[in-house]
């Protein structure tokens, strides 16, 4: 009976120990695009199990809407607004790049004891840098509306679909 009873025990005491160190071991199981692949470790078996989703397919089931005219300029204008953006920031970064030169210049002119005549044309560009970078943000904010815009009307279009 104690022979039994330390069986019993010694079994349980292993299992518990055994079955937090399952979860350390290694995932052999690869997954691709539809189907998930195992080896279960039987004479080096590759079992292939097919992937059933029955459910919806959100992101391809819109799908064939670019052959309407209206849509298709609607992205026409997203691409146009998003490159206008682009191009925008483009030139605010040479105009910001352009006045911290202006204003090395003028440091340097400072230190080195130029004419009243040219320090008064650095600060003058510095100006000019200045009003540019003005310009150059209205003009991205307006062109950052209207690529908004044009987001909102592709949004509505493929919603009334």
């Amino acid at each position: 009976m104690t022979n039994k009873k330390s069986i019993l025990i010694g079994g349980l005491l292993a299992g518990a120990l055994l079955l937090p160190a399952a979860s350390a071991l290694p995932d052999d199981t690869k997954y691709e695009k539809d189907h998930r692949w195992s080896n279960d470790g039987k004479d080096g078996h590759h079992e292939r199990h097919e992937k059933h989703n029955y459910r919806r397919d959100v992101h391809n089931d819109n799908r064939g809407h670019h052959n309407k005219p209206e849509i298709r300029q609607d992205f026409k204008d997203v691409h146009n607004a998003r490159n206008e953006v682009k191009s925008d920031r483009k030139e605010l970064r040479g105009d910001h790049q352009e006045l911290r030169k202006d204003r090395t210049e003028l440091r340097s002119d400072i230190r080195n004891g130029a004419s009243k005549q040219e320090i008064s044309k650095d600060r003058q560009e510095i100006r000019d840098d200045r009003n540019e970078i003005n310009k150059d943000r209205t003009e991205l904010q307006h062109d950052q509306g209207t690529l908004q815009s044009a987001r909102g009307d592709l949004k509505a279009d493929l919603r009334k679909r």
